[in-house]
């Protein structure tokens, strides 16, 4: 037998089709096909490896770790939140501070004008 004659025989066959829901069943709902089952069972299947390497992970871990960032963080509700230190500058530090920025303007206007 020739391939061609072989490929003119599997185009004349008909292909598989997957049953459909009997109509005693509709009530039940969709009938789960292979490929729905496949994304399904897949999806399961990374969730369930996920949770395993985080439980490993998480028994794995060593008590003693510490990070200096750990001194500025806490946690709340389960969420890492980096305490927010206030800052207070006084009166005298805001003069300083608008002089100095006066100053800086003045500086930079004279080279200008001797660049001129």
């Amino acid at each position: 037998m020739s391939a061609a004659f072989r490929k003119a025989l599997k185009s004349n066959q008909r292909s598989h089709h997957e049953r459909s829901q009997p109509s005693s069943r509709k009530k039940v709902g969709l009938l789960e096909k292979k490929k729905d089952y496949k994304l399904r069972a897949e999806d399961y299947r990374k969730k369930r490896n996920t949770l395993h390497a985080l439980r490993k992970k998480a028994l794995e871990k060593n008590p003693d770790e510490f990070y200096y960032k750990m001194t500025s963080t806490k946690l709340q509700d389960g969420v890492h939140v980096i305490k927010q230190l206030a800052e207070e500058t006084t009166e005298e530090q805001l003069k300083l501070m608008r002089t100095q920025d006066v100053k800086y303007v003045e500086m930079k206007r004279a080279a200008e004008i001797g660049r001129a």
